[in-house]
C-alpha cells in the first residue's frame, strides 16, 4: 500500500509535475463541490474525474477532508473580485473592515457548509499554507490584477490572520483601543463562526439578507464598544 502524503510534505517545494497533478485533483474536487456539495465528494470519484487512481491522489493529499479544503478555496474567487471592486483607497480602516465582512458574508451565507469547513473545520488551522499553495503554486493567475493589500489579505488564510491586518490599522487610527484589540478580534471571529453555523442549520430556509443585517448590527455594536473612550 502506498504511503499517504501528509500536510507537512505539501509545504516543500513542488515540481512542475506535482503542481500540475495537484491542480487536476483540486479542480476535480471543486467541480464536484459545486454540483453536489461536500456530501457528493469521495476519494474515488475525485480521482476518477481527475483522470488518476486513488493511490496517486494519496501521494498529494492525506485524506478527503484535506482535499476538500483545497477544493473549497475556489469559492473565495468571487469574494475576492467583489472585494476588489468594493474597496476604496479613501475608506477609513473601519470602513474597510466593514466592507470586508459585508463582501465575505455575501458568499459565506450562500455556501455556509463550505465556508464553515474552510475556516472552522478540522483543517482550518492549515488554511494559510493551503491558500498559499493554491494561489502561489497552483493557480497564481487568480491573484493577477488585485491590489497588493488585498493579495496579502487573501494569502493570510485564517480569519484571525486576515482580520489582524485591518485591526492593527484600526488601532493606529483610533477606532479600537490597543488594550481591546485582541478581545475585539476574538469577539468578531466568534460572532462570525456563530452566524455561519446558524446559516448551516437553517438550510434552504435561510434568509440571507436578514442574517447579514443581524450580523452587521452585532458587528457594529462590538466595534462601538471597542474604542479608547468606551
Amino acid at each position: 500500500m502506498e504511503k499517504k502524503a501528509t500536510p507537512e510534505l505539501q509545504q516543500r517545494s513542488l515540481t512542475l509535475r506535482q503542481k500540475r497533478n495537484m491542480a487536476y485533483f483540486v479542480k476535480a474536487t471543486e467541480n464536484i463541490l459545486k454540483h453536489d456539495g461536500i456530501q457528493g465528494a469521495s476519494i474515488r470519484r475525485i480521482a476518477a474525474e481527475a483522470g488518476y487512481n486513488s493511490a496517486t491522489l494519496y501521494n498529494y493529499f492525506p485524506d478527503l477532508e484535506y482535499l476538500i479544503l483545497y477544493g473549497s478555496v475556489g469559492y473565495l474567487r468571487d469574494y475576492i473580485l467583489l472585494l476588489k471592486d468594493s474597496l476604496d483607497n479613501h475608506m477609513t480602516s473601519l470602513e474597510r473592515y466593514k466592507t470586508v465582512y459585508t463582501c465575505f458574508n455575501h458568499f459565506a451565507f450562500q455556501d455556509p457548509e463550505i465556508f464553515y469547513n474552510m475556516f472552522f473545520g478540522r483543517y482550518s488551522g492549515r488554511m494559510t499554507e493551503v491558500v498559499r499553495t493554491y494561489y502561489q503554486d497552483l493557480f497564481p493567475e487568480q491573484l493577477e490584477g488585485l491590489p497588493e493589500d488585498v493579495q496579502q489579505m487573501v494569502i493570510r488564510g485564517t480569519l484571525v490572520d486576515r482580520d489582524r491586518i485591518i485591526m492593527s490599522h484600526m488601532v493606529q487610527d483610533g477606532f479600537v483601543a490597543p488594550e481591546k484589540e485582541e478581545m475585539t478580534l476574538e469577539l468578531i471571529i466568534a460572532l462570525h463562526e456563530s452566524y455561519i453555523h446558524k446559516a448551516c442549520l437553517a438550510g434552504p430556509k435561510l434568509d440571507k439578507e436578514a442574517l447579514q443585517q443581524r450580523f452587521m448590527t452585532l458587528f457594529d455594536y462590538i466595534l462601538a464598544h471597542s474604542g479608547p473612550d468606551q
